[in-house]
């Protein structure tokens, strides 16, 4: 009982260290729309990676209530621009700190104002030790044995039960650019400058928001870092498209999608459009500071926008 006791405490104190820095907005007015009657407990979770040795990540499990978490520069470094950031998951889970907040952050440090997505996810547990179970075999370096295998099937059932669907993170998607261009003067942001960029299943997000959109939640620009389940189809009022991933996601027979094919489609469009394939990296690579090459990525992103002439600081709210 002491050590669960000491176990939920470290959780806490990590989610408070993690999210003090960070303005945090409710997505919507009361509950959110289609799962008004969701009750599970959301979860942050560190946990030991086995893509990359004796480095930590952290996941968010159980996501009910959706939110930005909010990344400004500092003051006289502002480019104007704004990027919703949604990270990936598998829609079960947020590969939180390495697809989020440590994303934004490199943003913001570099004068653009940086929005990250806590969307809603699968049901993925029912307390504390069956969320830290799928944490630490689902993400984690432990592997998904029998039991993963069991709670994982139980898992689905509950969610399908609950009604849950990919649309929902689409439309917090949607919720999220929308919130933003509302509040572009709040945040001195451009409110033509205002995009979103997503990692794996938050790629998917990316790429069926910009399928779908209305005039407030158009995205000014996408980004999309090894991203999940897309197709070649581009929207009738395309936009700039960043697009980088691992090489052996870059090619036609990946189950996620073919990169290649979405950017040749693209590129039809006279949009400016680039892709960027690194050899050496996995999926899952997001950002983190252990001197890697595929993290040149952000540097890539940022010229990208400035080639778009998206970092103007003086057509903010013209």
């Amino acid at each position: 009982m002491k050590r669960f006791i000491i176990s939920l405490l470290t959780i806490y104190v990590c989610s408070v260290s993690l999210f003090a820095q960070a303005e945090r907005i409710r997505l919507y007015e009361g509950k959110a729309p289609g799962s008004e009657k969701w009750t599970q407990e959301e979860f942050l979770f560190d946990y030991t990676t086995s893509m990359y040795p004796g480095e930590t990540g952290q996941c968010i499990l159980n996501v009910v209530d959706p939110e930005l978490y909010v990344y400004l520069p500092p003051k006289g470094t502002e480019t104007g621009a704004a990027v919703v950031v949604c990270p990936g998951g598998g829609f079960t889970a947020l590969s939180w700190s390495q697809e989020g907040p440590d994303v934004a952050k490199w943003l913001a440090d570099h004068g653009i104002a940086a929005f990250v997505l806590k969307y809603r996810i699968a049901y993925s547990g029912a307390d504390y030790e069956e969320a830290k179970y799928v944490a630490d075999h689902s993400y984690g370096n432990q592997g998904r044995d029998a039991r993963m295998r069991e709670l994982t099937e139980k898992h689905a059932k509950i969610a399908e039960e609950q009604g849950y669907d990919r649309k929902m993170a689409w439309d917090d998607g949607r919720a999220a650019i929308a919130y933003v261009r509302r509040n572009a003067q709040k945040y001195d942001v451009n409110p033509n400058a205002i995009g979103i960029i997503g990692f794996s299943a938050g790629g998917n997000i990316v790429y069926n928001v910009a399928l779908d959109h209305d005039e407030m939640s158009r995205p000014d620009f996408l980004g999309m870092i090894y991203p999940a389940w897309f197709e070649a189809e581009v929207p009738e009022d395309p936009m700039p498209l960043f697009i980088a991933a691992s090489q052996g996601e870059a090619a036609s027979t990946n189950f996620f999608g073919d990169t290649p094919a979405l950017y040749t489609a693209w590129n039809k469009t006279r949009q400016p459009c680039e892709i960027h394939s690194f050899t050496s990296a996995m999926h899952g690579f997001g950002y983190r500071s252990n001197g890697r090459t595929e993290n040149i990525w952000t540097t890539l992103f940022y010229n990208f926008l400035d080639n778009c002439k998206l970092l103007d600081k003086k057509s903010v709210h013209q």
